[in-house]
């Protein structure tokens, strides 16, 4: 097992070596690019566009409630009636054209359209989006790829520029309308500027549409785009106030098989955020620091030990909920240990919901596996949208107290 590890970590330090390293060749070869990103779409995810207006709090809920989801989210809001102009975009005009379609608020699911009733409640809405991500058929018809640069275009070390270089190849002959559209979101938006109210996520600030690939079987496009200074400065993007990882790019395909010419779904989707200026940088002064990183990597490898020690002996939380009844719901919780005698000090649950007394909390043996049920109750009517959380607290032989949550968001399955 020692042998094990020591190769491990081996490795590891000649990665990082290796990583350590890349930035100064490409900083020789092209000084002007501050940070580099490369994606493959091996694993496509679902495009959902939501059209709305920052004045509806349900919107912002909806929103809320999708956040760390692996959908690729655009945000496009109301040019007419919304009362921030900063985010009522010309594009939003364009693209509900293109639907033609001009319902607020409106749901676009991988290009089919959800109409929504706006008096009806976020969680509503949430059922329609699940049923639509389930709907969804994937069609692979083209494989992609994409490059991102960050330039900087007049040598004061600040990105002006994004350059993005693609390569698509269509797996079966397209209709001519095929398209890629690109989207730069900023992830976080403060929305008006003055930091009172609430952030808004993946919020559209540039798209662009492109149609200059070919669309025929087998044939592979490299194509690229620039957004230049100005075009960022227009759609308010600045990639040096604050770290440029903030803005996110979504690029997606929309079309169908040549045969098919009155579809217009989507092919393939992906996202990513834009790559960091500060990471980059700070890896590209490596000649300053070059003693300082050899004291981390032996730091790390000496971290990497004591994780693999704790991953072991650590234990595992699972939980499902039984059956709930009104403001009452019985829940199951399995407790997994590692190699380590685990003490259950205590079963706890978040603000809003109360726990059935649990007594003679009881101590687990190494390697083991103990099932604990109990009930909770809501504690008002009023907290209907609070989530309920499980929280064990431990003590680990040898490794101290840990704290275990667990969300209950499922009923188990029949």
């Amino acid at each position: 097992m020692i042998k094990k590890y020591k190769i491990t970590i081996i490795s590891l330090c000649s990665i990082i070596l290796i990583s350590i390293f890349s930035p100064l060749i490409l900083a020789e070869n092209n000084a002007k690019t501050l940070a580099t990103k490369s994606i493959i779409f091996e694993k496509n995810t679902t495009l959902v566009e939501w059209f709305s207006s920052t004045d509806c709090d349900d919107c912002r809920k909806f929103e809320s409630a999708h956040t760390n989801s692996n959908y690729a989210w655009v945000n496009w809001f109301n040019t007419e009636n919304d009362k921030i102009n900063n985010l009522a975009r010309v594009d939003t005009e364009k693209r509900l054209n293109q639907l033609n379609n001009s319902n607020f608020p409106l749901l676009v699911v991988n290009g089919d359209i959800k109409e929504l009733n706006e008096d009806d409640t976020f969680e509503l809405w949430n059922d329609i989006l699940k049923e639509s991500v389930n709907e969804h058929k994937e069609k692979n018809l083209v494989n992609f790829s994409l490059d991102i640069d960050l330039i900087d275009t007049t040598n004061d070390n600040e990105a002006d520029e994004i350059k993005l270089l693609g390569e698509i190849t269509p797996l079966s002959n397209l209709h001519n309308d095929t398209a890629i559209h690109i989207h730069i979101v900023e992830n976080f938006a403060d929305s008006d500027g003055s930091g009172a109210r609430p952030p808004i996520t993946n919020v559209l600030r540039e798209w662009v549409a492109k149609e200059d690939f070919s669309v025929k079987q087998g044939n592979t496009t490299l194509w690229e785009y620039s957004l230049s200074q100005t075009y960022l400065e227009s759609a308010n993007i600045n990639l040096n106030n604050g770290d440029s990882s903030r803005y996110s790019i979504i690029i997606s395909v929309h079309g169908d098989e040549l045969e098919n010419d009155s579809s217009m779904q989507v092919l393939s989707v992906n996202k990513t955020t834009l790559p960091s200026i500060y990471e980059q940088k700070a890896w590209s002064e490596i000649p300053l620091m070059l003693l300082g990183n050899i004291i981390i990597l032996v730091g790390i490898c000496f971290i990497i030990i004591q994780e693999r020690i704790r991953e072991k002996g650590l234990p595992l939380l699972e939980g499902k909920i039984l059956h709930s009844k009104h403001n009452e719901k019985k829940i199951n919780i399995n407790i997994k240990t590692g190699n380590k005698k685990v003490d259950v000090l205590e079963v706890d649950v978040n603000k809003g919901w109360r726990i059935s007394r649990l007594k003679n909390l009881p101590t687990i043996l190494p390697k083991s596996n103990l099932d604990v049920e109990f009930k909770v109750l809501k504690k008002s009517e009023s907290q209907e949208e609070n989530p309920l959380q499980i929280t064990v607290k431990t003590e680990v032989e040898d490794l101290g107290q840990w704290m275990m949550d667990i969300d209950m968001i499922q009923e188990k399955s029949e």
